[in-house]
């Protein structure tokens, strides 16, 4: 009899019963008789109980089961070995990938079973895959083999390690052996299919070419993990190198082999291969020993004889392999060291001991945090280095070796050692139980609590009741291991050798020389600068010092100048790349000057080269911007915040800053400009980055002019209403200020030093309501906001201590009277209704954008303007109208100037607000305010071609983008290319384009294209 209810399961256990009820009925109506069934019961309900994920578990055994060939043959394997059933549920509930393979492949149960998890020997493996592809020709069969072998080979190991408890040496040998196999058997299948085919090329002596496979980092070191990539290095013997048959054949060899390992890429846990590590190139895939060896022996880097202390020969011939690393390990292996050896060594030392000193970075990378596997990997690698010339016992590939034989060398004492291994292990451990859990090689740890108390729970870090990981206790010692693995990493780099001895050359780099020393010979200054394109270098050198001294009278001088000892090398390197070296470098001490502080300023540039790169840039040709640091010191937080954040501040953002910033402020002048500064800064860094296309520019600058614009009428109502009080409508509700703006403002597409166009609106006529104890005096909403506008005008065009805070244009008015500054809103819609306004003021209404007020009053707002909008009565001859407009604004401008000139950025605005104008009644949804959306709404709605779209869109991307640029460097001509050519080098270097004309020819093609469709357009219409 079928047992329909399961109350044996602890329901309370499972994140869904019901799912969890129809998989065990699933199992329960597999055809195995009852007797089978009870004893699986008694089985599963004891070892439920030492499950972290019984939904998983319960999913896949009913899986597993309907996969197998007898599930009662099955059943009757568990009544017989109680250990199989626990070994399948604990395999289950580690991996769900484990699980799929173990499903997809049952025979694999079987292997994994008769192993128990014990290492299998190298050889074996290779004999095994060599002869499983020997029998086959299809490389397609061959990748399934592959396949089918990587997959049981990792249950295999996953199952030591997780259930045998196998150590993460032996696993990452395991692994690593696994990967030899299929690159062995692999090779031995390309080569011969080649063969079959082409013919193998062969030496001058008639023998056929040799290949060989280097294994480099994990792998080389046998400490792989679960998907680690394969990292290599493939070489040949010798062929005929100017034969270009021979070169196509071992080309093809490896990009066969590559295309058949790496031929199930989507798969969890699949191998790739990684061949970045070329000695000839980045071109050269393949190359022969000898020439690599040379090359090496030339010009190798410390990071590629670090990377070759961990190589071995993995696959092919193992003489030329051998041959190959035997030749470079007095390369690898230095007794006696050059300049550029102590230079490099001095690089790795700096770098290492940063950050063996840091404790700031995220442990959620276990790989890549201070203190975390990387760093002992690296630190025990430079200790080979330095020790191996002397100790060849030390010159061996896995991490854990190397930590015991520089001990037993006297290089690590006891305890160092020990506790270099331990925490390296456990590391290790946790790489290859977050692998598992999560299908792909990876170091990071999950967000999700939930998943790290499984996690803790799968190390053996449970709680008092051993149901659930203890969460706490694994951060505690996952902390406490980083921290441990820093204080012995740190203390073994102060130790370590620094090749300061008596015959090593001078220490410090010439830029570093001049920084340090306080009389350098004149001609070494010369040399020196003139190299980084320092043209004046008395001068330069003069700015140079001062960049050196501290100008903060408590802070450290010494501490300052060793900074910028350190970073003067790169600083005048990044320097040089600047249009004028000179100026930029006199700007960044005018900068550091006013900052203050400068130690930490340089010290924050080493760390950050991304930083210096920006600080460069910033006072190489955007003087806006630089002159904003100079003159308010403390926006280098917001300099940093740019880059941190990696995103534009949002207007909600900006809103509830300014908010904050003015609610208890004494001088709101001085906040506003504070603030304006704040953000044009962040939105001006991230424009020379080019991190944001041009209108995600525009929209930040003109959230924050509107931000300003909120926070004045706020200002200045509250002030006007402690005289007058509170203006209310004939029901005594609240009458509200709209301003609504228009132009680029109304768009959101203003410019660094655009004006803002802003017409003042209000909700109803009435009269002021007297606060309570406040005068009795009261006047009329029109008299009322009348005031209120012009305060507002005055304020934000006032031209104060610190300069104006926008130019808001005051000659607009809602009626065109002079005088009359604000009036009601349904007195500026009639004028529209009642066809009395011009053209012109149609066409601004095109661009109208509330901007003030409450969120009811807004919407009823732009309702009305919407509405009135679309009630245009259009005819043909407006578009002649607005087109004898235009010319008549062309007029005004010289033919360069980029907005009003011919092809213009007006062209591209009033095809726009035409079609919007004509169309609009029919084709309600094209009205947005913007000018690129705008053009993407009419081709939307087949107002406009799309191709007409895509090119004016570009083309005003690519105008404003050069006026954008311009304001940045304050040139006088803000719509005009500038006809200097050190002015049109700090153009080009803003937009990243190598020849400056070509600004001029991008320009003059974006114009013409935006004259010949306005043309079109206009003609059409009219």
């Amino acid at each position: 009899m079928i047992d329909e209810t399961f109350d044996w399961v602890d329901s309370s256990r499972l994140g869904n019963w019901s799912v969890a009820h129809a998989h065990l009925s699933s199992i329960w109506k597999c055809g195995a008789p009852q007797e089978l069934l009870t004893t699986l019961r008694g089985r599963l309900q004891q070892h439920f109980a030492e499950l972290d994920d019984l939904d998983a578990t319960i999913s896949n055994l009913d899986r597993f089961i309907a996969a197998s060939r007898s599930p009662t043959s099955l059943l009757s394997l568990f009544e017989r070995d109680e250990a199989a059933l626990s070994a399948l549920l604990q395999v289950f509930a580690t991996s769900q990938t484990l699980a799929n393979r173990l499903i997809a492949d049952p025979e694999s149960f079987d292997l994994m079973r008769a192993s128990d998890g014990q290492p299998a020997e190298r050889k074996f493996l290779v004999d095994e895959m060599v002869a499983e592809l020997e029998k086959l020709d299809s490389p397609n069969r061959a990748a399934l083999a592959i396949r089918k072998f990587t997959s049981r080979e990792i249950v295999r190991i996953a199952y030591g390690e997780f259930v045998r408890d196998l150590s993460p040496e032996h696993v990452g040998q395991q692994l690593a052996f696994v990967a030899d196999a299929v690159l062995e058997a692999s090779l031995q299948f390309v080569v011969r299919r080649l063969a079959d085919q082409h013919g193998v090329p062969h030496r001058i002596d008639g023998q056929p070419v040799r290949f060989s496979v280097i294994g480099l980092g994990h792998l080389g070191g046998k400490e792989m993990g679960y998907g680690c990539p394969l990292e290599l290095l493939f070489l040949y013997d010798a062929i005929e190198e100017k034969n270009q048959t021979h070169r196509d054949f071992v080309n093809q060899v490896v990009e066969d082999l590559v295309t058949l390992i790496g031929a199930d890429d989507s798969s969890a846990l699949n191998i790739s291969i990684d061949t970045s590590f070329r000695p000839l190139g980045e071109k050269v895939l393949i190359g022969s020993s000898e020439l690599n060896a040379r090359r090496l022996e030339s010009d190798g880097r410390t990071w590629q004889r670090v990377a070759l202390t961990r190589a071995r020969v993995v696959a092919g011939d193992d003489e030329l392999g051998r041959g190959f690393l035997q030749r470079l390990q007095p390369w690898i292996y230095r007794r006696f060291m050059s300049r550029q050896d102590f230079a490099d060594i001095r690089s790795l030392r700096r770098k290492l001991k940063r950050r063996f000193v840091s404790g700031s970075a995220s442990g959620d990378d276990i790989a890549k945090a201070p203190g975390g596997r990387q760093d002992i990997e690296l630190m025990i690698q430079f200790l080979q280095l330095l020790h191996g010339g002397d100790s060849k016992s030390v010159r061996v590939g896995t991490t854990a070796e190397a930590i015991n034989q520089l001990q037993r060398e006297g290089c690590l004492t006891h305890q160092e050692g020990s506790l270099l291994a331990k925490g390296y292990a456990r590391l290790c451990r946790l790489q290859h139980q977050l692998s598992v859990m999560f299908g792909r090689s990876t170091s990071c740890l999950p967000d999700d609590d939930l998943m790290r108390r499984r996690l803790a729970w799968h190390l053996g870090i449970r709680d008092a009741d051993g149901r659930s990981g203890d969460l706490q206790r694994f951060q505690e010692q996952l902390k406490e291991t980083f921290e441990l693995n820093r204080k012995v990493l740190n203390h073994l780099m102060v130790d370590a050798p620094r090749g300061d001895d008596g015959d090593a050359p001078d220490e410090f780099a010439m830029e570093t020389e001049l920084v340090l020393d306080p009389s350098p010979d004149p001609e070494l200054v010369r040399q020196t600068l003139r190299r980084h394109g320092l043209q004046d270098p008395v001068r330069a050198m003069d700015h140079i010092r001062s960049l050196a001294t501290e100008s903060v009278r408590f802070l450290s001088r010494r501490r300052c100048r060793h900074f910028f000892a350190s970073i003067a090398p790169d600083l005048l390197a990044e320097i040089a790349k600047t249009p004028d070296p000179d100026r930029t470098l006199r700007t960044l001490a005018e900068v550091a000057d006013s900052i203050g502080g400068k130690s930490s300023l340089w010290e924050l540039l080493g760390t950050n080269r991304a930083t210096m790169q920006l600080m460069i840039r910033l006072c190489a040709a955007t003087p806006y911007l630089s002159d904003i640091l100079i003159a308010t010191p403390g926006m280098i937080d917001e300099l940093i915040d740019s880059l941190l954040m990696n995103r534009l501040p949002s207007a909600e953002r900006l809103d509830a800053q300014s908010i904050d910033l003015c609610r208890r402020a004494e001088d709101i002048d001085l906040v506003l400009h504070g603030f304006k500064n704040s953000a044009h800064l962040m939105i001006g860094v991230r424009d020379i980055l080019g991190k944001e296309p041009v209108e995600a520019t525009h929209q930040s600058l003109s959230d924050t002019a509107e931000a300003c614009v909120r926070r004045v009428a706020e200002h200045e109502q509250e002030r006007l209403a402690a005289r007058f009080g509170d203006p209310v409508d004939a029901n005594g509700e609240p009458a509200e200020l709209v301003a609504v703006a228009l132009g680029k403002f109304g768009g959101r597409e203003p410019n660094y030093h655009s004006d803002l166009d802003v017409v003042f609106l209000y909700t109803a006529d009435g009269q002021t309501e007297r606060r309570v104890g406040g005068p009795r005096k009261t006047i009329s909403n029109a008299q009322f906001f009348n005031q209120l506008t012009s305060a507002i005008v005055k304020r934000i065009n006032h031209a104060g201590e610190h300069g104006r805070l926008y130019e808001l244009d005051g000659r607009l008015r809602p009626t065109g009277e002079e005088g009359v500054l604000a009036v009601a809103v349904d007195q500026f819609t009639r004028r529209f209704q009642r066809d009395m306004a011009p053209l012109w003021q149609r066409l601004a209404l095109c661009k109208a954008r509330v901007i003030s007020g409450s969120r009811h009053v807004r919407r009823q707002a732009s309702d009305a303007l919407v509405s009135t909008l679309r009630m245009t009565q259009w005819h043909s001859a407006m578009a002649g109208e607005i087109r004898d407009l235009r010319g008549r604004i062309q007029e005004t401008a010289s033919e360069e100037n980029l907005k009003r000139g011919a092809g213009g950025t007006v062209d591209v605005e009033f095809i726009t607000q035409m079609l919007m104008l004509c169309h609009v009644g029919e084709h309600p949804k094209i009205f947005v305010t913007g000018t690129i959306e705008a053009l993407q709404q009419l081709a939307k709605a087949g107002v406009m071609s799309s191709d007409h779209s895509a090119r004016l869109i570009n083309n005003y991307r690519t105008l404003r983008g050069v006026e954008a640029n311009l304001r940045l460097m304050n040139t006088l001509a803000r719509h005009e290319l500038p006809e200097d050519e050190s002015s049109l080098r700090d153009l080009a270097f803003l937009m990243d384009e190598p020849d400056p004309t070509m600004i001029g020819v991008l320009v003059q093609q974006a114009r013409a294209s935006n004259r010949k469709i306005f043309d079109e357009i206009f003609d059409a219409a009219t």
